[in-house]
């Protein structure tokens, strides 16, 4: 059988993801806050409109002053275009806001914190390792009036520079170090997509790695490793157990080896435990280990010769003195 292998070039895929990203930059770049919501100027045409409008609005004051007002909520900002020029820098909002109808248009933009998740996707490791990888980028509207002139969808825009960026650092990381250091690979992605979309008005606040799959061939790799490590502890404790029990036995031994009264002794011991737990066992012993005597008069001669020695002048048979 004839088996394929597949080489990745490390830096071919880190070109790759460079230009990618350089690329999605480039498509998204915009002016700058200051050049791009510069002060504009209405012409004659455009400002005669606003005198007719105001004129009506005068004379139909009580009709149309219901279509002049709009609340903004607290966690809103509104902000309007009057005949498609931005009308002011600053967003309106929160309260009360007056606008003309016919010529402004209101377009209301949530300020609260959002999460955004991004759904996984395939990443190369430093150590050339293909994984899926699932990220949760929570972001903030601050400019609303740059957020809302310089980018359609905030959400999809997010999410590619978000894909993008997550590619381009892992390509940096092993997998192991990705497994270990998620918390601060992730601080890594957080500042480098708030370095690029802080021009456009979007703060991110933080960025989790959520998920890592991991390919068949390495977790079966990783359980094998553990499985290993478990044995090992397990023969570590095993053999620190018989050392412990080896110089038990061997105090034991030297404090027995002196006396061979108790050594006997110890040995009936044994044999009459055996028996009160297994009746029936059969043991296979020596006989010149029960026939070994101990003498127990040697060891007792002498008390018994010093009691013999006091007590002989009075056992002994007395001459009559009539002999």
């Amino acid at each position: 059988m004839i088996s394929s292998s597949t080489v990745v070039n490390v830096d071919s895929v880190r070109e790759r993801m460079k230009e990618d990203r350089e690329e999605l930059l480039g498509l998204l770049e915009t002016e700058g806050p200051g050049e791009g919501l510069k002060k504009r100027y209405l012409g004659v045409c455009e400002q005669l409109l606003i005198v007719l409008v105001l004129s009506v609005v005068m004379i139909f004051f009580p009709i149309l002053i219901w279509f002049c007002v709009k609340i903004v909520r607290e966690h809103e900002r509104a902000v309007i275009f009057r005949l498609g020029h931005l009308l002011q820098k600053r967003p309106r909002g929160p309260g009360l806001m007056f606008y003309l109808p016919f010529l402004d248009v209101c377009h209301l933009v949530d300020i609260r914190l959002k999460i955004l998740k991004i759904p996984p996707h395939t990443v190369v490791t430093k150590d050339l390792v293909c994984t899926e990888v699932s990220v949760v980028c929570y972001y903030r509207i601050e400019n609303v009036s740059v957020s809302y002139s310089s980018l359609a969808g905030v959400p999809d825009v997010l999410q590619a520079l978000t894909q993008v960026s997550v590619r381009e650092i892992l390509a940096h990381h092993a997998f192991t170090d990705i497994l270990l250091d998620r918390k601060r690979i992730a601080q890594e992605v957080q500042v480098t997509l708030d370095s690029v979309t802080c021009r456009w008005g979007i703060k991110v606040e933080r960025a989790e790695i959520e998920e890592i799959s991991l390919p068949p061939a390495l977790q079966h790799n990783f359980a094998v490793e553990a499985e290993a490590r478990r044995q090992a502890q397990v023969k570590v404790i095993a053999a620190e157990g018989e050392k412990a029990a080896c110089e038990a036995l061997k105090a034991s031994v030297e404090s027995l080896s002196g006396s061979p009264l108790v050594v006997h002794l110890r040995l009936l011991q044994l044999l009459h435990n055996l028996r009160s737990e297994q009746p029936a066992v059969v043991l296979n012993i020596p006989p010149d280990v029960l026939t070994q005597s101990i003498d127990l008069a040697s060891l007792t001669r002498p008390a018994n010769q010093s009691l013999t020695a006091a007590d002989g002048p009075e056992d002994a048979p007395k001459d009559s003195p009539m002999m």
